[in-house]
């Protein structure tokens, strides 16, 4: 879901009183929050209203804010009533401005399918990576009653969370390694109406919200420790962000973004870079892209293949030559895509020459994620020689 930060400049003053005064309850105190709560900011379509027979927060496309309310480690209880209609509705925590959080949602118009449930941060700019996270810990498959109240419990320790959907003790999604790193912040709700009869009511609602912090009562699996598979791009140069001269992938490499500044940039495990996390957005973002290189030295020249993964469109260069470009942007109707990004996207065949090459990649970004993953096939006398992994935003 994409995040909405008009209303939201209160929210984050109101954050930062409360993460300077500290909570005024302890950390083993449940906390009813009423609809009706002045703690309560709200952007968008949501009212307070009666629904279902419940006082609740009614939601079209919108947020709701409680900034007063700090959470770290805990519990996250609540009602949700949702209509079959293709709406988004979730549960934002650890917040840290109205544009930086953990969220959890639902898509109740694809329930029984392995992305009923989502998990997805938002690195800037209140930006929604779903497309960056996804499949095994990220997201997966639920039931549950379509117009009728059903409790949800997030539970929340370190980095992990789990969801849990009803009466079951048995989590329906489990979060192994959350993005951001363990840190209190505040929570939220939010909801999108993408469905064609949006407008005519709100199609999803959260009411009879228990919050208690550090009540974690759920033994998480123990998370196997991250593994980086052979020839996995560890660490990039990140330029800036700039506007492309097209829309599609970046056909060409500005000269003002390759004189610099760069920016380090240390992959996850798996190789994922998400960009939002590193490049300094705009105050007006728009359409965005991002150059970022990595040296390959070669004691000779050989042809090595590149596997490349990228969130929404991406050029491939070698030695300022174009070798590749693809599309992987969101699109609704034909052709469908959801734009998730995965290592092996597309195959690049790089026709390295003996010394040092450059390999840049021009990013793009329309919706949903913004990101980059590449792997180079090992081979002898061919190694990366690039700024070395840092460890700072390693995460899986």
């Amino acid at each position: 879901m994409q995040g909405t930060t008009g209303a939201w400049l209160a929210a984050a003053a109101l954050a930062a009183v409360a993460a300077a005064t500290g909570p005024a309850y302890s950390q083993s105190n449940e906390r009813r929050l009423a609809m009706t709560d002045d703690g309560w900011t709200l952007s968008g379509d949501v009212k307070v209203e009666r629904q279902l027979g419940h006082d609740a927060l009614g939601f079209g496309t919108g947020a709701a804010y409680h900034p007063g309310q700090r959470f770290r480690d805990g519990t996250i209880a609540f009602d949700v009533a949702a209509s079959p209609r293709r709406t988004f509705v979730g549960v934002r925590f650890r917040a840290q401005s109205p544009d930086v959080w953990e969220e959890i949602y639902i898509r109740p118009h694809k329930l029984g399918l392995p992305d009923a449930l989502q998990y997805a941060p938002a690195f800037a700019g209140g930006r929604s990576a779903w497309q960056l996270y996804h499949g095994p810990g990220e997201t997966a498959t639920a039931t549950m009653p379509l117009g009728a109240w059903v409790r949800v419990r997030l539970v929340v320790r370190g980095s992990q969370a789990a969801l849990f959907l009803g009466d079951d003790p048995t989590p329906a999604l489990i979060v192994p390694r959350l993005a951001h790193p363990p840190a209190e912040g505040f929570i939220g709700f939010a909801a999108l109406d993408a469905s064609a009869e949006r407008g005519t009511d709100r199609p999803s609602a959260i009411s009879n919200i228990v919050v208690q912090p550090g009540v974690a009562d759920f033994a998480f699996p123990e998370a196997e420790p991250p593994s980086i598979a052979p020839g996995v791009i560890t660490a990039w140069e990140v330029s800036g962000a700039f506007a492309p001269s097209s829309t599609g992938p970046p056909a060409d490499l500005p000269s003002d973004v390759l004189e610099g500044p760069w920016r380090h940039a240390s992959a996850e495990p798996s190789g994922l870079v998400p960009l939002d996390r590193v490049v300094d957005l705009p105050a007006q973002p728009g359409r965005l892209a991002a150059l970022a290189r990595v040296t390959i030295r070669a004691e000779r020249p050989v042809t090595v293949p590149f596997t490349v993964g990228y969130s929404d469109d991406a050029s491939v260069f070698l030695n300022r030559d174009l070798l590749f470009s693809g599309v992987n942007g969101y699109s609704f109707n034909f052709p469908r895509r959801d734009g998730l990004i995965t290592i092996d996207q597309a195959t690049v065949y790089l026709p390295l020459r003996a010394g040092e090459n450059e390999l840049l990649l021009a990013v793009s970004d329309v919706f949903g994620g913004w990101g980059l993953m590449g792997r180079l096939e090992p081979r002898a006398g061919v190694i990366l020689a690039g700024p070395p992994p840092d460890g700072g935003a390693a995460r899986r």
